[in-house]
């Protein structure tokens, strides 16, 4: 009852027969990524996703041969993206291709929708992504047009809770122990991902000293923030870690024998 999609011709060559009657997508690589860091592009010869536009013909012979349907195609540029054209591209890019493959009646343009993430950020312009779609909608009005919102819809919706456990200064250079660290979020370590860091303990008080926010992990990547201006920390603050709604709990691990953070549904 659902769709397998081929990011690759290497089930077509080698296992044609699995696809013999039955309807497929074929995950395309539009030869663009996008995204706020280089591990989550997911375009281009550099990525490893995706089948390149040169390999289309042969894709047709090879679905043509075991007796498959292509009824749809795919293709996701990468995350965190805040240009509204983007998916306008993806979906032209591939109702234009499927032109090439006659059973073909929906278009899947991925996700990868940014969020604020910084302060004083502008959001994805959702207008003007909405007209960009309809305008597609009404060229091309024989396709569906498939969507994943994916982290879009939750990353603002929870956060990440760690205490203070101790403050240190080597020099100029001062560090903030929390209580957890990539073990509970990687993304900071594993893609320099951006999360604003507010102290709850003195929300409100100013901020007079830039500092780095590291957990207990031992690594030098172990890091939540860095250089960041907060109010004077001390052992039992409360800090808080935004958008760790999506890629949080689910990425989490015992690294190190480190238990992650619990997580909490309100």
């Amino acid at each position: 009852g659902v769709w397998v999609t081929l990011d690759n011709l290497h089930p077509l060559r080698h296992w044609g027969e699995t696809f013999a009657g039955r309807e497929i997508l074929l995950r395309l690589d539009t030869g663009q990524g996008r995204g706020h860091h280089e591990h989550v592009k997911t375009g281009g010869l550099h990525s490893k996703f995706g089948i390149p536009l040169f390999e289309l013909d042969e894709a047709r012979e090879l679905v043509r041969a075991c007796g498959a349907d292509v009824v749809g195609l795919h293709a996701h540029n990468g995350s965190g993206i805040l240009q509204p054209d983007n998916w306008e591209e993806v979906a032209r890019t591939l109702a234009e291709l499927a032109t090439g493959f006659p059973r073909a009646r929906f278009i899947d343009i991925g996700g990868g929708l940014g969020i604020p993430e910084r302060p004083g950020q502008e959001p994805l312009d959702m207008a003007a992504f909405d007209a960009s779609l309809l305008a597609v909608r009404g060229q091309f009005r024989h396709l569906e047009i498939w969507l994943e919102p994916g982290r879009y819809v939750v990353a603002q919706a929870g956060v990440l809770v760690a205490t203070v456990t101790q403050v240190k200064g080597k020099g100029e250079v001062a560090y903030v122990g929390v209580s957890t660290g990539m073990n509970s979020l990687i993304r900071p370590a594993l893609y320099g991902a951006y999360h604003e860091i507010i102290n709850l303990t003195r929300y409100g008080e100013p901020a007079t000293r830039l500092v780095n926010i590291v957990g207990p992990i031992c690594e030098t990547g172990d890091r939540l923030g860095s250089d960041r201006w907060l109010p004077e920390a001390a052992e039992g603050d409360v800090l808080l870690v935004a958008n760790a709604g999506a890629y949080g709990h689910v990425m989490s691990s015992r690294y190190n024998l480190r238990e992650p953070a619990v997580e909490v549904i309100i």
